[in-house]
């Protein structure tokens, strides 16, 4: 009879035939697990979502081109004061020579009184450079210094542009951030009706729950699992429009990065910084420039100063051979300095300073109501804020007591001490526990946000904070 027994050399060949098996599972294993990791991109955080805004924002992109307009509109003005040279060239042809009257005595026919004399001749031509430089002119000193303004006030639309980008980017993360964590622990409150589901499943079977209770749990079941669809389907849309904002494709992947560890500290300085917003900024800008404005107007009727010097060659002749002649050509040249002064030009220059006048107090009173609501926006910010710390931790000890009674709960249910409307009590108090507390954090960091936007430190010490 043959003995069933593996030798000992046989056992070693096995172990290490095993062995290569595991080394080879283990490295498929871990090859297909890196490529999972390479594949799911890396999780963008606040501070990056607003660098990939400035670097790809279409509606950024355009209005930056305000910038690159302001500045080609001040070197227009400057042209205005540098020397202005033309060129002016003309070739005629008269078919039939104008003639003039003249007494006949001058021109040999005494007994006649007038006789039609021909001036000019078949054809003519003239060349001519004219060189003009303003010598005095207020109103374009005026408008030069509009110009530069004008820049500045580009530059400061801009950051108003860059300030609500970087605000709709922040806000919209929070948002994806809150129903990230919403999804999350829903998909936790779905598990632990599922464990819940099938504890009572196996006490159905054993005959001490009803089935009814049974049947109620899966349809409390089914109302998470719509939930959570109801969530996802919101998060897409959000995240749609996050891309949007950060001027990427619709179809590139992304993913933020959502775990709320704790809330931020960083909020807007204590003190009221609401003259160094930009709106106020420019209100008052743009109140300087109507002042300018007016000024600009008035100078228009002081005395306008230009030198001119013109150089030109003409000819005239009445064959067609003779174009090229320089027996027919003659230079002439000029310099001379011209002034100009508006005396009555209709009350144009008049009405136009009452309409500016007028647009000056308007920009004034709008002045006003923005410093008003900027100061209402800073009080309210600071207000909410401290209400959110405050809701905050509440929130967060009621979700340590939350979970501390859905663990006794489970615990008491599972031994049959407990209800079964017990236990779904004390699950839909976690749950609301929960997203009460995910919520409280997300408020405090829209406060904080707020609280910078409405103090105007977006650009400054908000991004720092990041």
């Amino acid at each position: 009879m043959l003995s069933t027994k593996i030798l000992p050399s046989n056992k070693k060949i096995m172990r290490k035939k095993w062995r290569g098996y595991a080394e080879l599972v283990t490295a498929i294993l871990l090859s297909i697990a890196s490529i999972n990791a390479q594949s799911q991109p890396e999780p963008v955080t606040l501070k990056k979502a607003v660098q990939m805004a400035f670097a790809n924002n279409y509606s950024l992109k355009a209005d930056s081109m305000n910038l690159l307009t302001a500045r080609y509109q001040k070197n227009v003005i400057k042209a205005d004061n540098l020397p202005q040279v033309n060129y002016s060239g003309k070739s005629e042809y008269n078919p039939a020579i104008a003639k003039q009257m003249l007494p006949g005595k001058y021109v040999g026919q005494p007994d006649k009184e007038y006789v039609p004399v021909q001036f000019g001749s078949q054809y003519s031509m003239s060349h001519g450079v004219e060189v003009t430089q303003n010598l005095f002119r207020k109103d374009t000193k005026l408008q030069l210094k509009s110009a530069d303004l004008n820049t500045r006030i580009a530059q400061t639309k801009h950051n108003m542009t860059r300030e609500e980008l970087i605000y709709q980017v922040a806000t919209t993360f929070y948002d994806l951030q809150t129903n990230t964590e919403k999804i999350r622990t829903t998909t936790k409150d779905y598990n632990n009706i599922v464990r819940i589901v099938n504890i009572t499943k196996a006490q159905v079977e054993n005959g001490t729950v009803k089935r009814i209770d049974y049947e109620s749990l899966q349809i409390n079941a089914a109302n998470k699992q719509s939930q959570l669809n109801e969530l996802q389907s919101e998060y897409d849309t959000q995240l749609a429009y996050f891309k949007y904002l950060l001027g990427i494709s619709p179809d590139s992947s992304i993913a933020i990065e959502y775990r709320i560890e704790s809330i931020s500290t960083n909020m807007a300085n204590a003190d009221n910084k609401i003259y160094n917003r930009e709106d106020i900024h420019l209100n008052r800008q743009l109140i300087e420039s109507k002042e300018l404005e007016l000024k600009t107007i008035r100078a228009e009727k002081l005395p306008m100063t230009a030198a001119y010097f013109r150089l030109g060659y003409q000819s005239q002749y009445n064959s067609s051979n003779d174009a090229f002649n320089s027996d027919y050509w003659y230079k002439t040249s000029t310099v001379g300095i011209s002034t100009k002064i508006s005396l009555f030009d209709g009350f144009r220059r008049k009405n136009r300073i009452s309409i500016a006048q007028a647009q000056l107090q308007q920009l004034k009173f709008q002045g006003e109501q923005t410093q008003q609501y900027a100061t209402t926006e800073w009080i309210t910010a600071n207000d909410k804020l401290s209400k959110d710390m405050k809701q905050y931790k509440i929130t967060e000890q009621n979700l340590a007591l939350a979970e501390k009674v859905f663990t006794s709960r489970t615990a008491l249910y599972a031994e049959g001490v407990s209800s079964l409307i017990e236990l779904l009590d004390a699950d839909r108090e976690l749950s609301e526990a929960r997203n009460n507390y995910i919520q409280a954090m997300i408020n405090v960091e829209n406060g904080v946000l707020n609280t910078h936007k409405a103090n105007g430190t977006i650009l400054t010490e908000f991004l720092k904070t990041l």
